[in-house]
């Protein structure tokens, strides 16, 4: 069972001390995003990384034992947070054409969720405005015929 009380005391270190989860994820050697899954309880640390985090935070080891759980990774499908919910309805208006193409490219398979990265860039558009990109990176699992 995850420590919910214990994640959100290092969210709150987190923001007390004015970190990134960029600058974190340089302290630590995790990716940003890898990172901020973590502090919702949905990946981990090892201890060593613990150790890292613990450190960047000004926070003692057994303050952050709770990121080297074993994580429960999913509460959704959560419709109801408006971020969650435009990637749930990005997937559903793209998913089958997603599909389609990459069954096309690759076969009949599934992008794994397990040999995986996910990165996100904050990039600038034609008119200067603030853009979002991110990038899904799994490794291609053909589906076997037996």
């Amino acid at each position: 069972m995850i420590d919910h009380d214990a994640l959100e005391k290092l969210r709150e270190t987190r923001k007390a001390r004015n970190l990134t989860f960029q600058e974190l994820s340089k302290a630590v050697g995790k990716n940003a995003t890898y990172l901020a899954a973590v502090f919702r309880g949905q990946q981990r640390l090892s201890t060593e990384d613990g150790q890292k985090l613990a450190s960047a935070l000004g926070l003692k080891a057994e303050d952050v034992k709770v990121v080297s759980g074993f994580p429960v990774r999913t509460d959704f499908p959560n419709t109801t947070d408006p971020f969650k919910y435009r990637l749930l309805e990005i997937v559903g208006v793209y998913g089958d054409a997603l599909r389609d193409q990459a069954n096309e490219m690759f076969g009949d398979g599934i992008m794994s969720a397990i040999d995986f990265s996910i990165d996100v860039e904050r990039v600038t558009g034609s008119q200067g405005e603030a853009r979002m990109k991110i990038t899904l990176n799994g490794k291609w699992l053909a589906y076997k015929e037996f």
